[in-house]
């Protein structure tokens, strides 16, 4: 009788799909991780049984057109008294929000000056544009 053992198969285990499932699960990690905030504070807020009045708050609307015209509130203004003139609506009108309507072939520099005086008046600034057809 031959009792000799048979040489059995080497087993083997394929790796190369596990390369793959690991990038993959590196990748959906590193998305994931970039959607949440860690600097996000959760705050309880104090209950009240009325509710705090809003302040009305107006705007002032700045238009720039193509050459150049500034008009707040359809008013044609001089460029030299723009800061003036917008200073003497923030005081009259208590706003604090300016609604910029910039020509579309304006410089960015434009807009930049306009934001500088902005900041300078303390106001917060809303850049107005028209919705893609």
């Amino acid at each position: 009788m031959n009792f000799r053992k048979r040489a059995r198969e080497a087993s083997e285990v394929e790796t190369g799909a596990l390369a793959d499932i690991l990038f993959f699960l590196l990748m959906f990690f590193l998305m994931i991780s970039t959607l949440a905030s860690p600097d996000a504070i959760k705050l309880l807020l104090p209950e009240t049984a009325k509710p705090m009045p809003t302040p009305a708050n107006e705007v002032i609307r700045l238009t720039v057109d193509e050459k150049l015209n500034y008009y707040i509130d359809d008013r044609l203004v001089d460029v030299a008294n723009l800061e003036t003139e917008l200073s003497n609506e923030v005081t009259s009108k208590k706003a604090v929000t300016l609604v910029v309507r910039m020509d579309r072939n304006q410089t960015v520099q434009e807009l930049t000056n306009i934001y500088d005086l902005a900041a300078k008046l303390k106001l917060s600034m809303v850049m107005a544009a028209e919705k893609k057809k």
